[in-house]
């Protein structure tokens, strides 16, 4: 018997194998790995070496606010860090690596609710190499896997919804399941998921009372408020504290800026980030003409083809197919307005895949006119949207490449405030350099905050402790002192600070990153330093509630 190969799976199968590459190369090397990253990190270490007591009931803090999310970022990397038998930086990623790529086939499969097999394959190839998705697989963040608990929640709703469906009960599980962690992920899509639901519910009503029996409502309920049961202990021990700062985040004044001036700002974001994703082409400067344009000649026109072919559909699914992907962008364009000038690459991670889908209403449309001319307009739109992103890809590559080299201004790393091309290679190879220099001296080091807890893990994980420059009482002959800083800057960082005290005796360069040793100036061994400040401590202030607090 002959198997017949289908050449267009295994097209498909090959960008996957690209998306993975993409995704894999130089991970531990080139991965991220700053003061977020290290106090995740920290946070995990301690539970993975005294125990899972030590997890967490609420997981990092929400941006530009006092509350915490939910803990399953935390309890994901946890599970990493036990399969791995690990805590390096790299296996505390895997989890935020590996549901990029499980992104990539579940979107396949979620298009194919509304398009035909070959155009769903295009789209999700096209998805798979997206150059903003790639960039964001390649660290630990909790927004980071947004995409797909989004993408997995959304298909689980459809299939509910779908008459034709067998085993319903399988995609209650998974639609609970993905509700809960998405929301716990980051503090928009806590509002923004429960949002878009209602909202789905209520236009489908007909059709939907039909699903919504109590049996499928409380199992869903059930599994969403079980996965949520961390965040009610957390409660429970501190005394509301969460949900306190919660509602004192809710009532703060996000922008001080008027309605409009945020309307036109967010128009400006969602057309920027639009054409990111979809190309891979990062502007040097903000241009709201071209985001209008963007919104002129992709959103606006998908919009429009959406509710065409709303209208025209017959089939249901399709239609809440369409519906969902409205209420989607609908849903978080006006949830981020009063956020406008605070917006960030992280904020269209639930958004990722998105502009693909809307993009699959414009192809389909020309293509579908049967004139040479639309076809070949649809042929370089894909091509320039696949070959865009790739080559945005190779430019994002060649720079951290670069700063491994020498120091560099980058400007494809759009994922964190700080630009300055470091990335874990740098910082291992500074904390080789700190070992080999003082393998039997006290250490000390001073850095700026961005890197400041990432040396102090990284310098603990190869056995030497380390403490910072203010921790230092006394001079002695037994201390070795570091600064480190960024090789772009024409002087040492922190020399007013530290002139009167030491004096530099070396430095080494490390691409964009340069070590400078210093020692104690000898008239001041047996004396105090100006430099120590009295109760000086970079541990982590904020506290925390934990498993084992339970059993006290």
């Amino acid at each position: 018997m002959k198997i017949k190969l289908d050449w267009k799976i295994i097209l498909f199968s090959l960008v996957i194998l690209l998306a993975i590459f993409l995704r894999l190369w130089h991970f531990h090397d080139w991965l991220f790995f700053k003061m977020d990253q290290a106090r995740d990190a920290s946070t995990i270490q301690r539970a993975f070496e005294q125990g899972p007591g030590w997890l967490p009931f609420l997981g990092p803090k929400a941006g530009g606010t006092s509350a915490n999310v939910g803990p399953a970022f935390y309890y994901f990397q946890y599970f990493s860090a036990v399969l791995f038998q690990s805590v390096r930086p790299e296996v505390l990623a895997f989890p935020d690596l590996l549901f990029s790529i499980l992104s990539i086939p579940l979107f396949y499969f979620f298009l194919k609710k509304y398009f035909s097999r070959d155009w769903s394959l295009i789209l999700a190839s096209l998805y798979a190499v997206c150059f903003l998705g790639i960039e964001y697989s390649r660290f630990a963040w909790n927004p980071n896997s947004l995409v797909f608990f989004n993408l997995l929640f959304f298909y689980a709703l459809l299939n509910i919804f779908d008459e034709k469906t067998k085993y319903k009960l399988r995609w209650i599980i998974l639609a609970g399941i993905s509700f809960a962690v998405s929301t716990q992920l980051h503090f928009l899509s806590f509002a923004t998921l429960p949002i878009i639901t209602t909202l789905f519910i209520l236009f489908t009503w007909r059709e939907a009372k039909k699903h919504l029996i109590l049996k499928n409502t409380a199992i869903f309920l059930g599994i969403v408020l079980f996965l949520y049961l961390p965040v009610f202990f957390n409660e429970i021990v501190t005394h509301g504290k969460n949900i306190q700062a919660f509602v004192a985040a809710v009532k703060s004044k996000p922008s001080s800026h008027s309605f409009s001036e945020n309307i036109l700002k967010n128009i400006f974001y969602f057309g920027y980030y639009w054409l990111l994703i979809l190309t891979g082409w990062i502007s040097k400067k903000d241009n709201l003409v071209l985001s209008i344009i963007v919104w002129l000649g992709l959103i606006l026109p998908a919009l429009l083809l959406g509710k065409h072919f709303f209208q025209q559909e017959k089939n249901s699914l399709k239609k809440k197919f369409i519906l969902l992907s409205g209420l989607w962008l609908a849903v978080y364009f006006l949830a981020y307005i009063p956020f406008a000038y605070q917006i960030r690459p992280r904020f269209f991670l639930p958004l990722l895949a998105l502009p693909f889908v809307f993009m699959g209403y414009i192809v389909k449309y020309l293509w579908e006119k049967e004139r040479k001319i639309f076809k070949a307009a649809v042929a370089i739109l894909l091509a320039v949207v696949f070959w865009g992103n790739l080559y945005g890809t190779y430019l994002w590559f060649e720079e951290i490449k670069l700063s491994q080299k020498e120091a560099v201004y980058p400007q494809r790393t759009i994922i964190l405030k700080a630009r300055d091309g470091i990335v874990l290679w740098h910082l291992e190879k500074a904390v080789e350099y700190m070992k080999e220099k003082c393998p039997s001296k006290e250490v000390y080091y001073k850095t700026s905050a961005e890197y400041k807890r990432p040396v102090k893990y990284l310098l603990n994980l190869s056995g030497k402790k380390a403490g910072p420059i203010e921790a230092i009482k006394i001079g002695s002959p037994n201390q070795c002192v570091f600064i480190l800083g960024l090789s772009r800057k024409k002087e040492m960082p922190f020399v007013q600070e530290t002139t009167s005290d030491f004096f530099v005796e070396e430095s080494r360069k490390i691409g964009a990153l340069t070590v400078y040793k210093l020692s104690p100036q000898k008239d001041l061994w047996g004396k105090p330093l100006s430099t120590y400040e009295k109760g000086s401590s970079d541990e982590e202030k904020l506290k925390r509630a934990f498993w084992r607090d339970l059993w006290k």
